[in-house]
């Protein structure tokens, strides 16, 4: 599936308090003995949107004007920065919450607004709801205040991530290995970001 994604560049020093903050709570869980397989930072993301019709029936042409329809309406977004923070624990791992959310969900519509134009209202069915970064997926059932009153230890709780692009990628999911990997289609700046 052509998903549209934040991913995290982690050449930017910005990330280095991103990237402990995320080791720590992992590295929390795991000592603990809770079932998650934490999720390697190259593969750390935020879900902008996803594209309902299979990838394999969007040809090159198709994501050739898809990329040009989302970049003609990110260049109105400039880069921004957002809080990664606190990490709760949840039915599915450990999500990190994002905040503020108004500049995530402008890149939504921008992103959802390209897709529709170029593929149509059938492409447009994900659901958008409150945005995440998830640190960690759930293997078996463990119980989950047990987990957050351990997270909600790890100081600091917060760290900030520089959006500077939205990237198109071809999704792969591992159900039984609980990760997500993708191959990059296009990475798209926002604003005057290169």
């Amino acid at each position: 599936m052509l998903h549209w994604y934040v991913e995290v560049d982690w050449d930017d020093p910005r990330h280095d308090a991103l990237a402990q903050l995320v080791t720590d709570s992992n590295q929390t869980l795991v000592d603990a003995g809770f079932p998650v397989t934490p999720v390697e930072h190259r593969w750390l993301h935020i879900t902008v949107d996803q594209i309902s019709r299979p990838a394999h029936l969007i040809d090159q042409a198709e994501r050739d004007e898809l990329v040009a329809e989302v970049t003609h309406r990110v260049t109105a977004i400039a880069p921004f920065t957002i809080m990664i923070g606190t990490v709760l624990s949840y039915a599915s791992g450990a999500i990190a919450d994002t905040h503020p959310d108004h500049q995530l969900a402008a890149l939504h519509t921008a992103a959802r607004a390209g897709t529709r134009i170029t593929l149509g209202d059938d492409a447009c069915r994900y659901e958008f709801g409150i945005q995440h970064l998830a640190t960690a997926y759930a293997y078996a059932e463990a119980h989950s205040d047990s987990a957050q009153r351990l997270l909600r230890r790890v100081r600091p709780s917060h760290a900030p991530l520089h959006i500077n692009a939205v990237h198109l990628v071809d999704v792969t999911a591992d159900l039984q290995a609980k990760t997500i990997a993708w191959e990059r289609v296009a990475r798209v700046p926002l604003g005057t970001a290169l």
